[in-house]
């Protein structure tokens, strides 16, 4: 006998009247139009989905195989610093030798030869050795050489060429500069050497209670410098080094250019006193 269970049809809860309304609703919201907010939301929405995958090829650089032309990569490379060559760093001269006391040259006299060994340039073709090119050392005898108005050939231009001495002194001053030289690493400062009657004379007129009596100056016989930048003022390391060493090569600050000296004071003012 069939299930009285079996048989009946399943019962249906009757729909109210409220959830008819519901339903209703959501319907009708399906088919309406977004407002201006929804429709913001939704296109920010939409620009982060399509920037993404962008994005990330553009994080992914396209390798492009550069063509270099040689002679452009060539024009590019940085020019040397002048000079291109590396400079040496050499005490004195560009060149130096030792020799000693005891060498005879007619470049160096060995009354010249101080302090025991001497700095000198490199030898040239015919073996001869200068520490100032061109200037021998030797002075000619002429009897009638007066005071402001020696002959070119008594005197020998130094390391600046607006300065001349005698050659004797000459050669001893410029011994003396390359030690200078290897002790401060600059050349002796010169601001003035041989004067010619004619310049003692305007001298005289510029500084008449410095400047010697014209035709009486050590200048005239162009054995005395003035000194600058250093040696010029007493109690410099300059002034002091040149008066501890300056001796050993026949120059001095004359005794009577010193404080309590029978003359003015004047510390610039150097003589080859081995030559007087």
């Amino acid at each position: 006998m069939p299930s009285h269970r079996a048989d009946t049809p399943a019962l249906r809860r009757p729909r109210s009247a409220r959830s008819r309304r519901a339903a209703g609703r959501r319907s009708r919201s399906a088919l309406q139009p977004l407002s201006a907010p929804q429709v913001g939301i939704a296109s920010a929405l939409g620009l982060a989905t399509i920037a993404a995958p962008i994005s990330g090829l553009m994080a992914s650089p396209v390798t492009v195989k550069a063509t270099t032309d040689p002679v452009v990569a060539q024009s590019m490379v940085p020019a040397p610093q002048f000079p291109a060559l590396a400079a040496i760093s050499v005490p004195g001269v560009s060149a130096l030798h030792v020799v000693t006391d005891l060498t005879q040259t007619s470049a160096v006299p060995r009354l010249l030869s101080a302090p025991g060994t001497i700095l000198v340039t490199r030898a040239s073709r015919s073996g001869e050795r200068s520490v100032l090119p061109g200037c021998d050392g030797d002075v000619p005898t002429f009897s009638t050489a007066a005071n402001g108005l020696l002959p070119s050939s008594m005197l020998c231009t130094l390391w600046d060429p607006k300065y001349r001495l005698r050659a004797d002194a000459a050669v001893a001053l410029a011994k003396l500069n390359i030690a200078y030289r290897q002790h401060f690493g600059s050349t002796i400062c010169l601001s003035g050497t041989y004067r010619t009657l004619a310049e003692q004379r305007r001298l005289k007129g510029v500084k008449p209670g410095l400047a010697a009596t014209p035709g009486t100056s050590e200048h005239g016989w162009g054995l005395a410098a003035d000194l600058c930048n250093g040696p010029d003022r007493y109690g410099t390391v300059q002034y002091l080094w040149l008066r501890r060493n300056g001796p050993a090569y026949g120059w001095d600050n004359p005794d009577w250019a010193l404080p309590g000296g029978s003359g003015p004071t004047e510390p610039w003012h150097w003589e080859f006193l081995a030559g007087e």
